[in-house]
């Protein structure tokens, strides 16, 4: 607090400690960057897992923000410490509800989608959320597969809570929406083509046709709606398509069970069952603000403009999945 009324230290600067990494002289309350503070945008989106293509014009963004924008960062970084703060746990793997997860930053989850290897069978990867437990828990199949699947990522900021309560600390959010821009510029980079599968008719031309518009050289070797009843026709296009990557959005758990029952038969390397995304992608859905999404509150958003098809989702799931974390927690204490 001295530092602070002396002005050597501002309650909102450049970061002082940066992924538990001190930066050099930060013990004696000093440091070398200009305006250093004790809160920084960069804090409040690893609280929450969001991922930041460009740090260096989020801190300059900051840098020219008022007095109440700087109040308003404090007070959503202090409740996102009481939400989601980190403990020194962050296993590479774990494990939430029984079921298994990789525990990573965005950029490394997306190197594994897009690797190429000897492997002759397709990988699968699922990303876990609030829903998925929830159903896996009364769909055994669904539990079946997540659990025997290439590759889980951790989605949404009811998982953090629930890695809070098991001692975990959990990297960046790495749900579909924000990575599929990482995806694309690094397919773009590695020449990897995109197959878009689901969603209503027109969606998913319309959200390759905006993919192709913002990420030149982006190859989307096909596109199929939703509304299929011959699994082999579907899986007979992706395969002349040459596609090695195909986003299945076909809603849970139809999506997370067709690509299980399929990818041995896919000559892509790498499904991903991807939800709503392409909705977002084509304008169909407009995406929470920037300060909802800090504050792990997108599904709010999600609610008010979908409030009958996201009410069972929301309204009901979320405290059937609260209480699944209480007993989790008991269950950990050996209660």
């Amino acid at each position: 607090m001295f530092n602070v009324l002396s002005g050597s230290i501002h309650f909102v600067g450049n970061p002082l400690v940066r992924a538990g990494v001190s930066i050099p002289k930060v013990t004696r309350l000093r440091s070398p960057c200009h305006m250093p503070g004790l809160f920084d945008g960069l804090w409040l989106r690893s609280l929450t897992g969001l991922n930041t293509d460009t740090p260096l014009a989020l801190l300059q963004q900051q840098s020219r923000q008022g007095t109440a924008t700087d109040v308003l960062l404090m007070s959503k970084i202090l409740l996102c410490l009481c939400l989601y703060r980190k403990s020194a746990n962050m296993p590479q793997h774990s494990t939430l509800f029984g079921i298994p997860f990789s525990n990573t930053q965005m950029q490394n989850a997306v190197d594994w989608v897009v690797q190429s290897g000897e492997q002759q069978a397709c990988r699968s990867a699922y990303y876990i959320n609030v829903n998925s437990v929830n159903l896996s828990a009364g769909n055994a199949q669904l539990y079946r597969v997540l659990q025997a699947s290439d590759r889980n990522f951790i989605d949404g900021s009811g998982m953090r809570i629930a890695a809070r309560q098991a001692g975990l600390s959990l990297a960046d959010n790495n749900n579909g929406t924000d990575m599929l821009p990482v995806l694309c510029r690094a397919a773009v980079t590695h020449q990897r083509s995109l197959f878009l599968l689901g969603a209503q008719r027109g969606v998913a031309c319309q959200a390759a046709d905006n993919l192709r518009h913002a990420y030149p050289g982006l190859l989307i070797a096909g596109v199929q709606h939703g509304y299929f009843d011959d699994d082999q026709a579907v899986v007979d296009q992706i395969n002349q398509s040459g596609a090695d990557i195909v986003l299945v959005a076909l809603g849970s758990p139809r999506q997370e069970i067709w690509i299980d029952s399929n990818k041995h038969k896919l000559h892509a390397q790498c499904a991903l069952a991807v939800g709503g995304l392409f909705d977002f992608f084509s304008g169909n859905i407009v995406r929470a603000p920037m300060w909802m999404r800090e504050l792990g509150l997108e599904w709010v958003w999600r609610l008010i403009q979908e409030p009958k098809a996201k009410f069972h989702r929301y309204v009901l799931g979320n405290p059937i999945f609260l209480f699944r974390v209480y007993v989790l927690q008991q269950a950990l204490r050996g209660l």
